[in-house]
């Protein structure tokens, strides 16, 4: 990198970063004033949610706390989060299936090894299909989770099944995002290297391309684990399985006692995960 791009970089009184932090100050104070944030609502409300966690002191258990431990529950409740966890590993290999394949042909440096050449036809094939993967990819990641389970609820009905694809198919269209990503910002050296000595599209891609993104094929593939089981368990508000019915009904019933339960069994799930993940990750790094 140049001195000078060095210097306009790191001097917080340069005239164009000057001209950043105006425009961001200019869109958070918009933005605030447009959704009418306020600190004092806040500090002002805050009692009423310790009274909502608290519970009515006039309403017999309608407090959160101390959590249910009801050993017919508990059970129940565990085995639930464990069915939530299926789902999630189960989806998260659906969408790992779909998005491998397609994130190469969403980089534009992947796609010019499968498709080599600068003639018209190839480029319009190129395009096309870069434009067709990026086009699925922004579909099925803009439509939340809960209407996908609620289209598939309506196709197969109720149970895991409607979430494992509501979370597939979401899932799919954020990680071909974000292994397209990664693949873009492999180095470009060995790629060039190995297509000098006439190798396929295949072996360059097997060999010069996904060593170098596989750590990050990884890391972001066991993040989407962690993110899908926190979604499922919402799923089963519309009834695709898992713990969430048993939030939703708990919910309903404001039987807060349960619900405390629940949510302290996912909170620990999600962290064994999270731990899990991280050895893991240390593997490829």
């Amino acid at each position: 990198m140049h001195i000078d791009e060095i210097k306009r970089r790191t001097n917080p009184f340069h005239p164009y970063n000057i001209m950043v932090t105006a425009v961001g100050l200019i869109l958070v104070a918009w933005c605030w004033r447009a959704t009418e944030m306020s600190v004092p609502l806040l500090l002002d409300g805050w009692g009423n949610m310790i009274t909502y966690i608290a519970g009515n002191p006039e309403i017999k258990d309608s407090g959160f706390f101390p959590p249910s431990l009801h050993t017919g529950s508990l059970v129940k409740y565990l085995l639930s989060m464990l069915e939530t966890v299926q789902m999630a590993f189960l989806a998260l290999i659906l969408s790992v299936l779909i998005a491998f394949p397609l994130s190469f042909f969403a980089s534009r440096n992947t796609l010019n090894i499968i498709i080599p050449g600068n003639r018209g036809s190839a480029l319009f094939l190129k395009n096309g299909i870069y434009v067709s993967v990026r086009f699925f990819a922004n579909l099925s990641r803009s439509i939340n989770e809960i209407i996908w389970a609620l289209l598939f609820v309506s196709a197969v009905g109720l149970g895991p099944m409607p979430g494992i694809l509501a979370l597939g198919i979401h899932t799919s269209g954020v990680l071909i995002k974000l292994f397209s990503e990664g693949i873009e910002t492999a180095q470009q050296e060995p790629i060039d290297a190995l297509t000098a000595t006439g190798a396929g599209f295949i072996k360059v891609l097997c060999y010069a391309v996904v060593p170098q993104i596989t750590p990050f094929f990884v890391s972001m593939s066991l993040y989407r684990l962690e993110s899908d089981v926190r979604s499922a368990t919402i799923l089963g508000f519309t009834g695709a399985g898992g713990i969430g019915i048993y939030l939703f009904d708990k919910l309903r019933s404001y039987e807060n006692h349960d619900v405390t339960t629940i949510l302290i069994i996912i909170v620990i799930t999600v962290a064994i995960i999270d731990r899990a993940s991280a050895a893991i990750r240390r593997r490829y790094t």
